[in-house]
């Protein structure tokens, strides 16, 4: 309570110049830490495995209830339409496509597997950390690569 007291009283007794003062500090102040702070690739890359694992949840469970419903609604999405339809398209849009569908899912096992290695107590130094994390991006590109050009 006595806090409160002293914080009422200085700002009842706040002169112009003190105003001018904290205006002028505001308008130097970062809005939020974004400003302040480097992302670091720890971050990074866990925001990225939790968006990858929803977004490759969400396709799995989309496809299969179309595939599971489609015929039930009318809808012709069965085996042979979708194979159909993925021979017709052009290979400058084909190979793009798999390489990021590759990527999504590369970069979501081989993280997986990082931490499973971190479940073991390994590698759980910044250096360690760091270098897990430029491996699987590392692992992820050259598997998706590899995915999209067979």
């Amino acid at each position: 309570m006595i806090k409160n007291a002293r914080f009422a009283a200085s700002v009842a007794n706040a002169t112009p110049e003190h105003e001018k003062l904290l205006v002028s500090q505001r308008s130097v102040r970062p809005v939020s830490p974004w400003h302040i702070y480097q992302p670091q690739l720890t971050a990074l890359l866990s925001f990225t495995h939790r968006a990858t694992g929803a977004g490759l949840a969400s396709v799995l469970y989309g496809a299969s209830i179309a595939y599971v419903t489609g015929p039930l609604i009318g809808l012709n999405w069965d085996t042979d339409t979708i194979v159909a339809v993925t021979s017709t398209i052009p290979a400058a849009v084909k190979v793009p496509t798999k390489f990021v569908i590759g990527y999504v899912f590369s970069f979501h096992a081989f993280n997986g597997i990082r931490h499973l290695i971190w479940d073991t107590g390994r590698a759980l130094t910044i250096k360690g950390v760091y270098a897990t994390g430029w491996s699987v991006l590392g692992l992820s590109t050259a598997s998706a690569l590899y995915l999209a050009l067979i």
